[in-house]
C-alpha cells in the first residue's frame, strides 16, 4: 500500500526533542528518506512550526527544500492574526500548498477566524489547504470562519487535542471532550488527522495507546474514512515510539483495504492534488 503522510515536521537544526536532540538519531531529512523508502511514502504533508523563538526562520527552511524534494507538500506556519499582507502570494510563489495555524484557546482562534474571513476569497481562490493544532475550546470558534472556506481542505491534527489520560475515556465522555470538533464534521471540507495519538496517553510511549481509541471510534463516525488522515508526526513521535507504531494507529483495525488506503494516502494526495504542480517521480521517489 502506497501511503502519504498527512503530518510531520523537518528542522533546519533538528527538533531538540526531551532529551535535548532529535529523537531521528541524526539529519532529519535523510532519516526521513529512509522511511519513506521503507514503508512507501510517496507525498507528505511537511507542518511549519516558528511559534517558539528556537524555531524561528522554520518557513524559510521549508521552502529550501521543495525544489530538490517533490514529496514535501509544505504548509507554512502563521501567527494567529494570520500573515500581512501580501505575504500569502509570497508563500504560494515559494512553493506552500497552504498554511498551518496552533490555535490553543478562544482568544487565538477567534483572532484566527477573523482573518481567516478577510483573506477567504485568497485562500479559496489558492484552494489552500489549511493545517489546524486547535484544542476542542478553539475549534468551538471556528465554525462561521472555516464554512466560507468550501473549496479549501482543512484538516485538524492529533484527533483534535483532546487532551491526555490515562485510561479510556467513556463514548459519553469522548464526544463531550470533542463535541466541538464533531458539530464541524457538517462541513464537508473538513477532515481529521489520525496522528500523535502518544499526546492522548499517559504514559506518552504506551503504544498501542487504548486512551485514544474511542476519540478514533468517535472520529470515524463522524467524519467517515474519506475525511481522515494518517500523520506521523515526525520526529517529535519518535520520543515515545517507533516509526512503525505509528504506522498502526488504535482503532482502525477493521477498516476494509480501501478504507485503509483512503486514510494512509489517498485522501491526502486527492486534498493535494490541485497543487501538484511538480512531477512526484523524480530522485526522491521511494524505491519500488
Amino acid at each position: 500500500m502506497d501511503r502519504a503522510d498527512a503530518h510531520l515536521h523537518l528542522f533546519a537544526h533538528g527538533y531538540p526533542g526531551r532529551y535535548g536532540r532529535s529523537p531521528a538519531g541524526g539529519e532529519e531529512v535523510a532519516m526521513y528518506q529512509d522511511f519513506r523508502r521503507v514503508h512507501g511514502i510517496d507525498r507528505a504533508l511537511v507542518v511549519g512550526y516558528e511559534g517558539e523563538a528556537r524555531f524561528a526562520g522554520n518557513n524559510d527552511y521549508l521552502a529550501s527544500l521543495t525544489a530538490t524534494h517533490p514529496w514535501i507538500a509544505p504548509v507554512a506556519y502563521v501567527a494567529p492574526d494570520g500573515p500581512t499582507d501580501g505575504q500569502l502570494e509570497r508563500l504560494w510563489a515559494a512553493g506552500f500548498v497552504g498554511v498551518a495555524a496552533y490555535l490553543v484557546d478562544a482568544d487565538q482562534a477567534d483572532r484566527f477566524a477573523t482573518w481567516v474571513t478577510r483573506a477567504s476569497a485568497r485562500l479559496t481562490a489558492a484552494a489552500a489547504l489549511i493545517s489546524l493544532n486547535a484544542t476542542p475550546a478553539a475549534a468551538a470558534r471556528l465554525g462561521t470562519a472555516l464554512a466560507g472556506l468550501d473549496a479549501c481542505p482543512v484538516l485538524f491534527s492529533h484527533l483534535g487535542l483532546p487532551g491526555s489520560r490515562p485510561a479510556p475515556p467513556t463514548p459519553q465522555a469522548a464526544t463531550e471532550t470533542l463535541r466541538p470538533l464533531l458539530d464541524l464534521a457538517r462541513l464537508p471540507q473538513v477532515g481529521v488527522k489520525i496522528s500523535g495519538l502518544y499526546a492522548v496517553s499517559e504514559p506518552a510511549h504506551a503504544w498501542p495507546h487504548p486512551a485514544a481509541r474511542p476519540f478514533v471510534e468517535l472520529l470515524l463516525e463522524h467524519f467517515g474514512t474519506r475525511r481522515l488522515y494518517w500523520g506521523s508526526d515526525f520526529p517529535p513521535s519518535l520520543d515515545h515510539v517507533s516509526f512503525s507504531q505509528t504506522l498502526e494507529p488504535v482503532g482502525l483495525e477493521q477498516l476494509r483495504p480501501t478504507e485503509r488506503a483512503d486514510v494512509f494516502g489517498a485522501n491526502l494526495r486527492r486534498a493535494l492534488a490541485h497543487h501538484r504542480a511538480r512531477p512526484a517521480d523524480g530522485q526522491d521517489r521511494p524505491a519500488d
